[in-house]
């Protein structure tokens, strides 16, 4: 049976507390967020950019026009709102499914994607790999459109609202999660390959000045086989969710 059709939703902001307009960073000729849509073009039928209405992020809608991709707007504290409003847009494909993707990863695997895709059936709500299984930065999150839209605002609390996924992962008897099976190439988590600090920006810089084009598995490989290179960002960690 063929893949379910996707659309990718991508979050983006420019503010940051760690690194302030990091999704509109250079990096190997492209912004980060150039990086990171062109990697969801790969999956997904259609590619949308939520950021907030806030005038900082009047770049992050420039940079989206430039780059022919639309761009939805909505509440500056309230992810989960800007989802909500993404993905009832008009313009947004009804696909059965939606990929969660943050602005922050411009190395996520379209490999990884598509191998997620191929996991899903009608009785998930779901699809994911687990953080101790993956290297930082490669995976997305695929969700049933359905159970996401029935899902209602009023009962959730602060955390869920930025993490938009949270409250299908805390509620499992109501939610149906699968947990696929990271392949090797992508199985190591003790590397990052996100932005979040400035010693993340450092070791991407170094990555994509040597291959612009370079792959999520590419540049895992790159890390293990270069330590020196690998331990630039190795004292940085996840910010916890609560």
């Amino acid at each position: 049976m063929a893949d379910p059709e996707v659309v990718a939703v991508i979050q983006a902001r420019t503010s940051s507390s760690r690194l302030p307009g990091k999704v509109l960073a250079p990096l190997g000729g492209r912004s980060v967020l150039g990086h990171v849509i062109a990697r969801a073009d790969e999956f997904a039928q259609q590619v949308v950019v939520c950021t907030s209405a806030g005038p900082e992020d009047d770049a992050v809608e420039e940079a989206c026009a430039e780059l022919d991709t639309i761009c939805v707007r909505g509440p500056l504290d309230d992810v989960f709102g800007r989802f909500r409003l993404a993905l009832a847009d008009p313009r947004v494909r009804p696909t059965p499914w939606f990929a969660r993707v943050t602005a922050d990863c411009p190395l996520l695997s379209s490999t990884l994607a598509r191998h997620l895709l191929a996991h899903t059936a009608p009785d998930l709500d779901l699809v994911a790999v687990r953080n101790e299984d993956v290297t930082r930065g490669l995976p997305v999150e695929l969700v049933r459109r359905a159970t996401f839209e029935a899902i209602d605002p009023a009962g959730l609390d602060g955390p869920q609202r930025e993490h938009v996924t949270l409250g299908l992962y805390e509620d499992p008897g109501r939610y149906r999660v699968r947990y696929v099976e990271v392949p090797e190439a992508q199985h190591h988590p003790e590397l990052r390959l996100t932005l979040d600090y400035p010693e993340d920006y450092e070791l991407l810089r170094r990555l994509f000045d040597d291959d612009p084009d370079l792959t999520g598995e590419a540049a895992v490989a790159r890390l293990l086989r270069d330590p020196e290179l690998a331990a630039i960002n190795r004292t940085q960690r996840q910010k916890p969710v609560r």
